[in-house]
């Protein structure tokens, strides 16, 4: 579907880069105040933290703009393989007085296991949500649809470019 016919309000079809970290609110808000589809990351965000960056950005623009989430698969937990790389890493650790942690434990936590996240995004309706690193369950893609939200997904292998044309599944 053609971008500028989808999501009311855009001048122009181009999307800010939506990077964890860089771009925030103010930076989204003056893209899209632009004409263009400014955008927030949150998947390196909880929901409360993503609530309040989706509510900064619509204090600074009443124009469109997208809320990006993290779709990786979850870790699955190796104690073998953790520690492994914990004593592989000693030496750096003790190099600056520190010591390995006990347990790898996963930084960001991924969209598809946060319905947390989903049911804020549902309540707050941003005019559209992208998938990074794949897409979540059939599920969430149907509740953010009926919640009247713009989806896009972002592929950054040709696995993931198979598997956005293909659909959740």
């Amino acid at each position: 579907m053609d971008l500028l016919k989808a999501v009311p309000g855009l001048d122009y079809p181009i999307i800010q880069a939506p990077m964890a970290g860089v771009s925030t609110p103010l930076l989204a808000s003056a893209v899209s105040n632009a004409g263009a589809l400014g955008s927030i990351s949150v998947g390196a965000s909880n929901p409360i933290v993503a609530r309040k960056m989706i509510e900064e950005t619509r204090s600074l623009t009443d124009r469109a703009f997208n809320v990006n989430v993290f779709c990786h698969r979850p870790a699955s937990p190796d104690p073998q393989v953790e520690n492994q790389w914990n004593q592989y890493l000693a030496p750096y650790f003790s190099e600056f007085n520190s010591s390995p942690p006990s347990a790898l434990k996963e930084i960001y936590k991924a969209f598809g296991s946060d319905p947390e996240m989903l049911r804020m995004l549902v309540e707050t309706r941003p005019a559209v949500v992208s998938f990074h690193f794949g897409l979540p369950p059939a599920e969430f893609v149907a509740a953010l649809k009926n919640a009247g939200i713009y989806l896009m997904a972002t592929a950054t292998t040709v696995e993931e470019g198979q598997q956005i044309d293909a659909g959740p599944g």
